[in-house]
């Protein structure tokens, strides 16, 4: 660990030296300037420096000229700086604080005041370093979990009646989004979009241990009615203590049946997807049932719709509806890629809306069905 000492004043650089000594801080190095001290930084790693104490004959006419040099060592390194100065206007130690010294020392020097102030910014400095060591681990968590979460997303599915893809962009932070679909036998497709109210780690625990349960709970019962009644139920048991009351789930369910021609569905407190027919009709797949994990149990309702011809269906999270505040997302657009595969088509959205150069506070999700009978 290092302390740098810039300044060219010998007997204050020197003074300083023992200071430092008296306190068993024995790697030190002295720079005229702050710019040498920049420019030798292959002597030590900047991860390595504790401290920067700045030596400085200050007065009004260069005041700005200091806080320029002070700026640069700010923006070179994170260590704390003290000021070293016999100058104590107020005015002017208030600009140098609000360009990054940390504390200030005046002579003549006093070694307890010296050790006090640098004690302070050693511990600081010691403290700032684990801090960034703990987000650094967090934030390779969180882009593990990030990983895991979106490879828990079902592959593009293509069979000769149906095609599903799905589009998933992260937000910030984790998220609540996930899509899956199963094929059932040679007739019946089933596919569930659901959102977990709330952002975060535990919105994303409870997206994953819902995302568990689903291929048992669909696979078993299959029939849409029975499928929210169970899947609401378990959200209930499983999160709705007083703590996670915001993590509600809004969800759309839908069982596509290739022999009889139907779509059936459930749509519970989500966005309402949009089916369009071979010449741009639409049919919009509005809530018919509560919000899943509000309430022990639920009355849900199904709606069957036909199906006839050609039919491409888009699902979609509540973060589609934030990504432009001062007009609506056209979902006409994917019509209009009608002869088109559905991850064509939703290449072209997110290059069309920019969502591969954008943050957002939520996940964008959005799913293409293709169906031709």
């Amino acid at each position: 660990m290092a302390v740098l000492i810039i300044g060219s004043v010998s007997n204050d650089i020197l003074r300083l030296q023992k200071f430092f000594n008296r306190i068993e801080l024995m790697n030190i190095h002295c720079f005229t300037t702050a710019e040498s001290a920049i420019q030798f930084d292959y002597l030590f790693l900047k991860e390595d420096i504790q401290l920067i104490v700045y030596d400085a004959k200050l007065h009004l006419n260069n005041c700005e000229e200091h806080c320029q040099k002070i700026e640069a060592l700010t923006k070179w390194c994170d260590a704390p700086i003290i000021l070293s100065t016999s100058y104590e206007k107020p005015i002017i130690l208030d600009r140098l604080f609000e360009v990054g010294i940390f504390d200030f020392i005046l002579k003549p020097f006093d070694f307890t005041h010296f050790k006090t102030r640098v004690q302070v910014a050693l511990k600081y400095d010691a403290e700032t370093k684990l801090r960034k060591q703990h987000q650094y681990k967090l934030a390779q968590d969180l882009a593990i979990a990030k990983n895991v979460q979106k490879n828990s997303l079902s592959p593009a599915l293509s069979l000769p009646h149906i095609e599903l893809d799905g589009l998933y962009i992260t937000s910030q932070t984790l998220g609540g989004d996930m899509y899956c679909w199963f094929s059932l036998d040679e007739d019946l497709t089933a596919v569930m979009l659901f959102d977990v109210m709330g952002h975060g780690i535990a919105a994303s625990l409870i997206t994953m241990s819902i995302r568990s349960l689903l291929k048992g709970i669909i696979t078993t019962l299959i029939d849409p009615v029975s499928v929210l009644t169970e899947l609401n139920k378990q959200i209930y048991e499983l999160f709705s203590t007083d703590d996670l009351d915001s993590f509600l789930v809004t969800a759309v369910y839908m069982l596509i049946d290739k022999k009889n021609r139907t779509l059936q569905y459930v749509n519970a407190s989500h966005p309402a997807g949009v089916l369009f027919g071979k010449y741009g009709e639409t049919v919009a797949l509005s809530a018919n049932s509560p919000i899943l994990g509000l309430f022990p149990a639920i009355q849900v309702k199904a709606k069957r719709v036909r199906l006839t011809g050609w039919h491409r269906i888009i699902l979609y999270t509540d973060g589609l509806l934030t990504l432009q505040d001062d007009e609506e997302i056209d979902l006409h657009f994917f019509h209009s890629y009608a002869s088109q595969s559905n991850s064509y088509a939703l290449q072209k959205f997110a290059q069309k809306y920019e969502l591969a150069d954008q943050q957002f506070e939520d996940d964008i999700t959005i799913v293409s069905i293709t169906i031709t009978l």
